[in-house]
């Protein structure tokens, strides 16, 4: 039973590692995004503050 739980497991794991593994791309991207766009409101704050 615990040969049959352990073997489940590993292959939820590789699943999930797999799934993780082509969410990759995507991630970066959100990641990349957010840190574009927090630049762009900061520079468009400094720019309303100088003018």
């Amino acid at each position: 039973m615990s040969k049959f739980l352990n073997d489940k497991k590993s292959r939820i794991r590789c699943k999930s590692g797999n799934s993780l593994h082509s969410n990759t791309p995507a991630f970066a991207r959100l990641i990349l995004f957010d840190f574009l766009s927090k630049i762009s409101i900061r520079n468009s704050l400094i720019f309303l503050l100088l003018n």
